[in-house]
């Protein structure tokens, strides 16, 4: 289909999900935040998933479109 899908992955120390964002919604980092509304912008959305000492994994789903000039803005 017309979807670009990634999962970033990483094995390293991990976070937690929820806590990092509620300080990104009292504006001390906006991070997570930021990526999550850049996917928004352009029609898709972003998952984070994260176990302290066990990594995090990173689901985005972005729709495209193409023509035979290559990929349509968003």
């Amino acid at each position: 289909d017309q979807t670009l899908r990634l999962i970033i992955e990483d094995d390293g120390k991990g976070f937690d999900v929820e806590a990092a964002l509620q300080r990104a919604v009292e504006g001390k980092s906006l991070g997570l935040l930021s990526m999550q509304d850049r996917a928004k912008q352009v029609g898709g959305w972003l998952k984070i998933e994260s176990i302290p000492a066990s990594g995090t994994k990173i689901h985005v789903q972005i729709p495209i479109s193409l023509t035979e000039e290559g990929p349509l803005p968003a």
